[in-house]
C-alpha cells in the first residue's frame, strides 16, 4: 500500500481508533465503512493516532448555555463567545472527540468572534506580525543559506542549508553523539523570534474567546487553522505558519532530508498546534490517574506517550523562553521506521539521560532529544516518539514557569494522504523541484 489518507482536504473530520493490542489505527467517521478488521484502512484524519468512540463521545459533550435574552440577542458575536461556558479538557487518550457538539454548535459564533477581535486589536498590534525574515527572528545563518538555496537551487546550496541541520550533538568534542537516526535539529529561532511567536499567541489566548484542545492527547494548546471549530483562526498567526514556516522552513527542508519520502504533492497540506507541559508543583499532578474523574480536568500536561504523527513530515519548535527553566521532557524516538514498518513497541525508555542529545540505547537507531529555547526538529511523522515527563527545574524556586512551551506543524498531501513507500531514485524530485515546486504546485513556492 503506498498511501494512507490520513486528512480531509474540504473540513475538519475527528477520528475514532481502532486498537489492536498495542497498535491504535486512526479513521474518520466518513470512512469508517472502508476499513477492514484487519486494520488496513484508506482515510483518517487530522489528528494523531488517539481517538474515541463517537457513542461514547456522546456521554461527555456539553452543549453551551442557551439561556437567552434581549440584551444577549442584540449582544456581539465577540461579547457572546465571551460568555461561553467552555467544557474543559480532561482525558489524555482517545479525546478527539471530546466535547465536539460544543465546539460544531458555537463554530460559526466562534470564528465570527475572532474576526471581531482582530477589527477591535489597535492597527499595530499585527503590523508585520507574520513575518519572520526580517533578519532578527530566524537564526541568520539558517535565513541565509535558505534564502541561497531558493534564489540559486543547487547541490551546493543544499549542502549548505542541511550543514544547520544537524544530526549530531552541538558539542561533538566532548559528547560526540548522535541525534536518533532520521531526526534533525536546528536553532531555528533566535530569543527575538520566541518572543515575537509568544506575544502573539498570548494576545490569542487571552483575547477571552474559547478554545479547543490541540489534539486527543494534549489537553492545554490550541488549534491554528481557519476552518476548524474552536481554532484559533488569527490572520498574523495564520500568516505566519503558512508563508514563513511552512513555505519557508518546513516543506523544502522537508523534502531535502527525506528525498526518498517525500514527493512533489505528499506535503501541500498542514495542520499547526500549540502544546503546553508544566511540571510545576501541584497537589496531584499524574497522567496516569483516571481520567474521568472530575479532578483531572484540572491536571496539567506532564508527558505524552508513544505514538505515530498523521503526517509526512513534523516540525516541533521550542517557544520557550531563555529564562524560561525547567526538568526533563525529553522527546524520546523509536528507531528510524522502515518502508514496512509495523513495530507496536510503546513501552517507555528506562534510561534516566543527562546529555542533551543522546545516543541510541535498546532501540538500535533510537535516542533522546531535550528542547533548546527556540531550537526546532523535524523527523517523519512515522517515527514513534513521545515525551518524558516534565519537572520543576532543580535550581528553579517554586515560581519559576517549568513549563515547555512548542508550535508543531505537520505536513500531509493535498488529498490527506500520508504516503508510505519510498520513492525509486528516478521517481524522486530534483533539486530545483524541492525549492520551487514542480509544474502545477510552484505556486506553492511563490514568495514575491
Amino acid at each position: 500500500m503506498a498511501k494512507q489518507s490520513l486528512h480531509s482536504s474540504k473540513m475538519f473530520t475527528i477520528p475514532f481508533c481502532i486498537i489492536l493490542g498495542a497498535a491504535t489505527i486512526c479513521f474518520s467517521r466518513a470512512a469508517a465503512a472502508a476499513a477492514t478488521s484487519s486494520g488496513e484502512t484508506t482515510t483518517s484524519s487530522y489528528i494523531d493516532e488517539t481517538c474515541i468512540d463517537p457513542e461514547a463521545s456522546a456521554n461527555t459533550n456539553i452543549a453551551a448555555d442557551t439561556t437567552s435574552s434581549d440584551s444577549d440577542i442584540s449582544a456581539s458575536p465577540l461579547a457572546k463567545a465571551r460568555t461561553l461556558k467552555a467544557p474543559l479538557a480532561s482525558a489524555t487518550e482517545d479525546a478527539e472527540f471530546e466535547h465536539s457538539t460544543f465546539w460544531e454548535d458555537n463554530g460559526s459564533l466562534l470564528k465570527d468572534a475572532w474576526a471581531e477581535w482582530e477589527e477591535e486589536m489597535h492597527p499595530n498590534s499585527f503590523q508585520g506580525a507574520g513575518k519572520l525574515v526580517d533578519g532578527s527572528f530566524i537564526n541568520p545563518v539558517l535565513s541565509m543559506a535558505l534564502e541561497d538555496a531558493f534564489s540559486n537551487p543547487s547541490e551546493l546550496m543544499e549542502a549548505s542549508v542541511k550543514s544547520n541541520w544537524m544530526n549530531s550533538n552541538h558539542d561533538e568534542e566532548h559528547h560526540p553523539t548522535l541525534l536518533p537516526k532520521g531526526v534533525y535539529a536546528t536553532q531555528l529561532l533566535t530569543p527575538s523570534g520566541v518572543s515575537h511567536i509568544r506575544t502573539l499567541l498570548d494576545m490569542a489566548t487571552t483575547s477571552g474567546i474559547p478554545t479547543r484542545r490541540p489534539n486527543g492527547m494534549n489537553r492545554h494548546g490550541i488549534i491554528l487553522d481557519p476552518n476548524v471549530d474552536g481554532a484559533v483562526p488569527v490572520k498574523a498567526l495564520l500568516n505566519l505558519v503558512e508563508e514563513e514556516l511552512n513555505n519557508r522552513v518546513v516543506r523544502p527542508v522537508g523534502r531535502m532530508l527525506f528525498p526518498d519520502r517525500v514527493g512533489c504533492e505528499d506535503d501541500l497540506s498542514y495542520f499547526a498546534f500549540t502544546i503546553r507541559y508544566d511540571g510545576s508543583e501541584d497537589d496531584d499532578n499524574d497522567n496516569d490517574n483516571d481520567d474521568n474523574d472530575e479532578s483531572s480536568t484540572l491536571k496539567r500536561d506532564v508527558k505524552l506517550k508513544e505514538h505515530r504523527d498523521a503526517s509526512i513530515v513534523t516540525l516541533n519548535i521550542n517557544l520557550n523562553l531563555p529564562e524560561e527553566g525547567y526538568t526533563g521532557s525529553e522527546v524520546y524516538f523509536r528507531d528510524f521506521p522502515s518502508a514496512d514498518d509495523d513495530s507496536t513497541d510503546s513501552s517507555v525508555p528506562e534510561n534516566n539521560y543527562e546529555w542533551d542529545v543522546i545516543s541510541p540505547g535498546d532501540d538500535k537507531n533510537g535516542g533522546t532529544v531535550q528542547f533548546s529555547p527556540g531550537m526546532a526538529i523535524i523527523h517523519l511523522g512515522a517515527h514513534r516518539h513521545g515525551s518524558l515527563p516534565i519537572s520543576l527545574s532543580a535550581d528553579s524556586d517554586k515560581n519559576s514557569s517549568s513549563k515547555r512551551y512548542n508550535l508543531v506543524i505537520w505536513l500531509f498531501g493535498e488529498d490527506g494522504d500520508v504516503r508510505i513507500a519510498p520513492y525509486e531514485k528516478e521517481d524522486q524530485m530534483t533539486v530545483a523541484e524541492r525549492w520551487r515546486g514542480c509544474n502545477h504546485t510552484q505556486e506553492v513556492f511563490a514568495f514575491n
